[in-house]
Parts: structure tokens; C-alpha cells; sequence
């Protein structure tokens, strides 16, 4: 499917901005893990502003030559060339461009790491998803092909920012794949694509995975980036669930002794009945959602932007002082061990040594005045905070997490 920007809009790093015209409500309904989506009419600087053209991605591959063994790949129709051994004095960064001039692609790998406009838009993806975004870039020669003929194991959404590239589409190999079903595809099966769609600067193409694929330039170079996320499965819950279950009850930490026949099988519908009622229970189902949202929030960094200066001034803040919870800052709050926690890609200064940075814990009179600015989205102060906090432990709270890098200072009226 193709859809028409109507009219440029204001952007913003939000999903709605990524994907309009088309709503996000009907990116769920019609194509969210059923069908490509292929959006155009809009240019770079509307869709993607800020987001670096192949001069910029030049400039990210001189200025990370230090890291470049980590975090670049060089491929040519499926095949990777390895790096010049550093006894060999050759400078990754002139290597690459020689690379280019061969005919290869060139990818960077982590550029939500180099870039904040393009992490602000893997943080709303990821916020969106519940799951980490790999940010990629790919500049590919002219009438040259990176990869054949795959489908991938995570969902992508394809970011075109300079040059023309070419993207057939075939079969659906698997719906809803996990890793382990990756594999190599024989491209005599390929077959004939189901649908073509060319990428120009400022289009996105949406890919569920599992989907074929086999993207190629035509004439000119072509750079653009790649959103690869794998969202919150049941298959990682349900695995979360299982290992709760086990901490909780030693019928499954017990050895399998019997490994096949009536025996075994009748201690495997055991254990799932046994799971089945651990699975019927709340808590066991909000501590293993729990687990899920502290790993995904132990992933994500902190977006630059004014933290030192709120840092600084944090303990200025009254009563009055209007503050702003930062939108690039998905936050989740639970309970556990008799507190409150809220998490969040904080900047490091963790309450306590067994927490995870940005991790705040309080008292659970606490929770109602976290989950409030959790859900908050407008400029608010601590007096605005729902009770019983009685007012200076409201003020404390700000404080703390405007320090901490979730909050920050709305400028003077």
C-alpha cells in the first residue's frame, strides 16, 4: 500500500508525525504484522529533520574511526569483507570509502548513538513497541545490491534520506518468526516480487517481519536507515511467567529424570496445570511483566538536553516551579519489596546500589504522584501532584527526579 502526504505537517519525534498521513490507528489495524506500508509525499526535512545525508554519514564514519571494528559491517550481495588488520597502518575510515568505490555497502551500525534526531525517533518507536530499536545506516553504491533476497526475524521501518533505492518485495517465508528460525534462502525459490516499491529521500517502507525482501540501488548512490525493533512477544512474556513460576515453586526446578513415555507425560501435563494455575494468579503475572519492562529500561539511554542545568538548579525547585516530564522518557512504575519504583532512561544517579541507573524507588504513598507523572504530558508543578504527599514530600519527589533526568525546567512565562 501507498499512501500520499496530503499536506507537509509540523514534525515531531512521535510515531504519529513518523507515520502520517496515514493514523497510527490504522497502522495497527491494517499493517502492523500483516503487511508492508510504503508512505511518500513528504520530504527529508518534514519527515526526518535533523537526520544526516551521506556528507553527515562521512562525518560519523571519520569521527567513530576509533570504534569503526565495532560498529561498521561491509557487505556486498551477502557477503561480508573483513577489516585491514591494524598491523597494516591503513585507516579504517580511508578503507571504507575504498570499499564504496567497489561496490560495496557500507553499514553503521548504532547510529541512535551518533545522532539525537534519530534517537528521538528510536525512543518513540521503542516507547510505542516495548522493545529496543537498532538504528543502522546504509550507503550502497549505484546499481549495486548489499544483501540478497532475506526476510528478517525483527519488524523495520526503512528511513530513505538520500538517493533512490529499490525494494521488491515476495513472500511472506514465516509468519511472525523468532531467531531461531532464521535461515538462508535458496534464491531459486525467490520467485517473482509481490510488490516493488522505490524509496525517495523522505519515504518510509514498513516491513513485517518475516517478509522477503531484496532491496537494490539503481542509478546514483542511495543512503538510508534502518529501524529494526523487536517488539514485547508472548513468547518473551509467557518465558518471564515461566521463570517467576520456578522462583516460586520448586516443582519446577525439580531434574527431568523420565524423558519420554506415559511417565514423562503425565508429569508434563502436571507441570503445565501446575503453570496454568501459577499463570492464573495476578501477581505472578505482574512480577514477570515487571522483569520485562526493568530489562527493556536497563537498555535505553538518556537523550542529551539541558540535564546538566536541571541537575544544577534542582534544588531551586518550590512548590510553583513548573516542570515538564521529558517525552523522549518512557517511564514504568511498579511496586516491589513494599516500594514503588519508577524507571526511566535516567542519568545514572541511582538511589540505591541494587537498582538500575534512572531507577528511582519511594515509599508507596508515593505511587499514586508517580503514576500521575508517568501519564503526564503538559508543564505541571508539585503542587499539582494528587495526594496523600503532603506538600513538601511532593517538592522532594520533583526534585529528585528532575536530578535524575526525568523531569525537566519549563522556561519562564
Amino acid at each position: 500500500m501507498t499512501v500520499r502526504a496530503s499536506t507537509p505537517a509540523e514534525a515531531s519525534a512521535s510515531l504519529a508525525s513518523l507515520l502520517a498521513p496515514l493514523s497510527v490507528e490504522e497502522f495497527f489495524a491494517d499493517h502492523y504484522e500483516k503487511a508492508p506500508l510504503h508512505l511518500t509525499g513528504k520530504s527529508v526535512a518534514e519527515r526526518y529533520p535533523g537526520f544526516p545525508d551521506i556528507e553527515g554519514f562521512e562525518h560519523l564514519l571519520w569521527s567513530q574511526e576509533e570504534k569503526l571494528r565495532r560498529v561498521l559491517r561491509v557487505n556486498r550481495r551477502g557477503s561480508y569483507f573483513a577489516m585491514p588488520h591494524p598491523s597494516q597502518g591503513k585507516s579504517l575510515f580511508r578503507w571504507s570509502v575504498d570499499r564504496l568505490a567497489d561496490g560495496c555497502t557500507l553499514i553503521l551500525n548504532g547510529m541512535d548513538t551518533m545522532s539525537v534526531p534519530v534517537a528521538r525517533v528510536a525512543r518513540t518507536i521503542e516507547a510505542e513497541f516495548g522493545g529496543k530499536v537498532a538504528a543502522n545506516g546504509f550507503l550502497t553504491p549505484t546499481e549495486q545490491q548489499g544483501f540478497l533476497a532475506h526476510f528478517d526475524t525483527h519488524d523495520v521501518f526503512i528511513l530513505q534520506l538520500e538517493g533512490t533505492k529499490r525494494w521488491p518485495l515476495f513472500d511472506q517465508r514465516l509468519e511472525l518468526p523468532i531467531d531461531r528460525q532464521i535461515h538462508l534462502i535458496d534464491q531459486a525459490s525467490v520467485g517473482e516480487p509481490t510488490a516493488v516499491f522505490d524509496l525517495e529521500p523522505g519515504d518510509l517502507l514498513y516491513v513485517p517481519r518475516g517478509l522477503v525482501h531484496g532491496p537494490h540501488t539503481l542509478q546514483g548512490h542511495s543512503f538510508h536507515l534502518t529501524m529494526g525493533f523487536r517488539p514485547l512477544r508472548w513468547v518473551d512474556y509467557l518465558s518471564a511467567l515461566v521463570q517467576v513460576a520456578a522462583e516460586q515453586d520448586p516443582a519446577f526446578r525439580s531434574s527431568i529424570l523420565q524423558l519420554d513415555g506415559e511417565a514423562f507425560d503425565a508429569l508434563c501435563a502436571e507441570k503445565l496445570a501446575r503453570l496454568a494455575e501459577t499463570g492464573g494468579k495476578r501477581r505472578p503475572r505482574k512480577l514477570a511483566m515487571e522483569r520485562l519492562m526493568e530489562s527493556l529500561g536497563a537498555q535505553l539511554r538518556p537523550l542529551p538536553g539541558e540535564h546538566i542545568r536541571v541537575a544544577t538548579r534542582a534544588e531551586e525547585i518550590d512548590a510553583d516551579t513548573q516542570v515538564l516530564r521529558r517525552p523522549e522518557c518512557p517511564c514504568h512504575v511498579y511496586e516491589k519489596d513494599g516500594a514503588v519504583r519508577i524507571q526511566f532512561p535516567g542519568i545514572g544517579l541511582a538511589t540505591d546500589e541494587d537498582l538500575q541507573p534512572g531507577c528511582i524507588e519511594a515509599p508507596l504513598v508515593a505511587g499514586g504522584a508517580l503514576r500521575w507523572i508517568a501519564r503526564s504530558h503538559a508543564p505541571f508543578c508539585a503542587r499539582d501532584l494528587p495526594e496523600p504527599l503532603d506538600i513538601d514530600a511532593r517538592v522532594d519527589l520533583v526534585r529528585m527526579l528532575a536530578r535524575n533526568g526525568l523531569l525537566t525546567l519549563c522556561p519562564p512565562a
